[in-house]
């Protein structure tokens, strides 16, 4: 909740600045040029981005460095367009990128630990107190034989399902995957500022493909209602960290593959930290499931932590 107030209240008053700046041109009491403004101070937004995204968490893990980067590099560009400083940005990301490297390994050094939280993530949203009712599809209520009869049909996909797991077992080419995966095109998500949620109320999972530049993304998986076949998520974050709670599930099998720069991972039950790490986890039986998640997370600044919750 904080979050939001802090990103509606910064927002809230570049939109007031703007429009008095408009306002005032109109009714010729100033005359100051937008574009001026904007070619000058474009560099305000970075150092904004940076204080609200350390306001909003980023004194916790990566995060925190990921806020200094954006502060001084609006600064520089800020104070270069104000002719307060004269490095050129040649010689100044000379210097930048081995002093960020730097600070990124003693952060790393001596950060504290974070099992408790990590504990918390994995268990905070494993059983709601009140849990919301799913929504109910129509067409399953317009008849008593409609519901009997769709039963039956999802009875009989499952048996179908794994006969042709045990012919592509037996003859190694006859994949049947794509007959449990027409579910369209993926649905496109996109973030500046802030943190993107999904899987807060009940929802019918597709392909998801998600890019955030600041902050956390956070996907819960035991409310969806997960689809026969496989479904993709692509996750990739600029700086932030990406939590996904998926459930332990017998019919379901994940496959989990993630990447980052600066950051640590923490991927089922493998673990990895430090610079351009990588982890890539299945599953067991994964072949074997009918229902089937493949995760691709991409971080360049953050961390990654796919739990199992239930």
């Amino acid at each position: 909740m904080k979050n939001d107030i802090w990103g509606r209240f910064m927002g809230g008053l570049v939109l007031i600045g703007i429009g008095v700046i408009f306002l005032l041109n109109q009714l010729g009491i100033t005359d100051i040029s937008i574009g001026y403004l904007f070619s000058t101070y474009w560099p305000v937004f970075l150092i904004l981005a940076g204080i609200t995204h350390f306001a909003n968490g980023g004194r916790r893990n990566s995060n925190l460095i990921g806020s200094l980067v954006l502060i001084v590099l609006g600064g520089y560009f800020l104070g270069r367009n104000l002719d307060l400083i004269y490095l050129s940005p040649s010689d100044f990301f000379k210097f930048f990128l081995p002093v960020a490297l730097i600070i990124g390994g003693l952060h790393m050094l001596f950060k504290p630990s974070n099992k408790k939280s990590s504990r918390r993530d994995e268990f905070t949203t494993s059983a709601p107190a009140t849990p919301p009712v799913p929504p109910m599809n129509i067409s399953e209520i317009e008849s008593p034989l409609d519901s009997i009869f769709g039963s039956m049909e999802k009875e009989q996909a499952k048996k179908e399902h794994k006969f042709n797991q045990s012919n592509h077992s037996s003859y190694g080419h006859y994949d049947m995957g794509d007959s449990y995966n027409d579910k369209g095109e993926p649905i496109n998500k996109s973030g500046f500022i802030g943190d993107v949620r999904i899987g807060q109320d009940y929802f019918q999972l597709k392909p998801m493909n998600i890019s955030h530049f600041i902050g956390d993304t956070i996907i819960d998986l035991t409310k969806a209602q997960i689809p026969y076949g496989e479904t993709k998520i692509n996750v990739s974050a600029f700086i932030g960290d990406v939590k996904v709670f998926i459930p332990d599930d017998m019919d379901l099998g994940i496959v989990a593959n993630s990447n980052a720069f600066i950051g640590d991972l923490k991927v089922l039950n493998q673990k990895e930290g430090g610079f351009m790490s990588s982890v890539q986890v299945e599953s067991p039986h994964y072949g074997e499931a009918s229902k089937k998640v493949k995760l691709v997370v991409s971080v360049f600044i953050g961390d990654v932590k796919v739990n199992m919750v239930g």
